[in-house]
């Protein structure tokens, strides 16, 4: 199957990703800031990056851009429950102009992060 990196400041979120995801069949790596998802996607090819938005350190804005301009070709869904200084809906708006391709909503719908997953990994 996919391999996939789970970039959230969230352990919780890590997790129950990495949980469902595997049995899903995936390979999957975390990283709990940007900083180190960053590394991580250096250091390995990934089908798929699930990012949240909002994180210490260096935002899933910032590692966006980062990873779009290193491998454009990368699979990308973005997190947001919002923060309290930034609508949900705006950091939406952001994402999508971003070019990622689906983002979604926290608290997580597990079915349809894995129905997202299923349509971005088919061939």
């Amino acid at each position: 199957m996919a391999r996939i990196l789970v970039i959230d400041d969230n352990s919780d979120i890590h997790l129950i990703l990495d949980e469902v995801l595997t049995e899903d069949g995936h390979t999957v790596d975390c990283a709990d800031d940007g900083k180190l998802g960053l590394a991580l996607a250096e250091k390995h090819r990934y089908d798929l990056i699930i990012t949240d938005i909002i994180m210490p350190n260096m935002d899933g804005i910032e590692v966006i851009t980062e990873i779009k301009k290193r491998s454009p070709e990368v699979q990308i869904i973005a997190m947001t429950g919002g923060s309290k200084k930034l609508d949900k809906n705006l950091i939406t708006c952001i994402a999508n102009a971003m070019n990622v391709q689906k983002v979604i909503g926290k608290p997580l719908d597990l079915d349809e992060m894995l129905a997202t997953v299923h349509a971005l990994l088919a061939p």
